[in-house]
This record gives C-alpha cells, structure tokens and sequence, in this order.
C-alpha cells in the first residue's frame, strides 16, 4: 500500500514546485530624473537586451511545455511539470514598458540635441 503512493505523492508534491513567479522590472526607479543622457542610454540598452531574453526563455518554456504536454498524452507524469505561469510575459512586458521610460526620460533631457553637439 505505501509502495503504491510514494509515486503519486511524490508527483504531486513535485508538481507544486513548477510554478514560477514573476520578477518585474520597476518601470519607474529611484534616480530616474538624476540620470545622465549616457546613464540613460546604458539603461535602454540594458533594457532591450532584457526583453530578448525573456521573450527567448518564452519561446523555451512553450517548446518545453508543448513537449510535455504531447507527452502528457501517453503518460499522466509529464502533465503535473507544465509551467502555466505567465512570468516571463510580465516580466518582458514591464522591461518593455520601462524602456518606452527610458525613453521619455531621454525626450525630456533632450538627450538627442546634446549628442548633436
């Protein structure tokens, strides 16, 4: 008896570990309006290589579900690993939204005119 739920147990157990919660960006952050015009570049840049790569750990965690959800239909164990949060959504879109920030912050220094220069 105890043989045959070690294994369902163990499975549900595992399967509460698989959500992922999310870690947004704060789209407006202390020392904004302190920033210099190149602090602001760096920051926008940063900010664009952050969106790439969660919209690439997006594309992974789809693939990965999208296998263990094919799998699922053979075997019940693959179905209790999908990850049905959507973390890396909000997390790409709060980096998204703190770029277009950046980018007022970047309108309002006239950061443009000052490179001109």
């Amino acid at each position: 008896m105890f043989k045959k739920l070690t294994l369902p147990l163990t499975v549900i157990f595992l399967s509460g570990c698989v959500h992922t919660t999310p870690m947004p960006v704060q789209i407006s952050q202390p020392g904004d309006n302190l920033m210099s015009c190149e602090s602001v570049i760096f920051e926008m840049e940063k900010m664009q290589n952050l969106v790439k790569q969660k919209d690439s750990e997006l594309n992974g965690q789809i693939a990965k579900n999208s296998a263990l959800g094919v799998t699922g239909v053979f075997l019940l164990i693959p179905l209790f690993f999908i990850d049905t949060s959507d973390a890396k959504t909000v997390e790409g879109k709060a980096a998204k939204d703190r770029y277009e920030k950046l980018q007022q912050i970047y309108r309002d220094k006239s950061c443009a005119e000052k490179e001109k220069k």
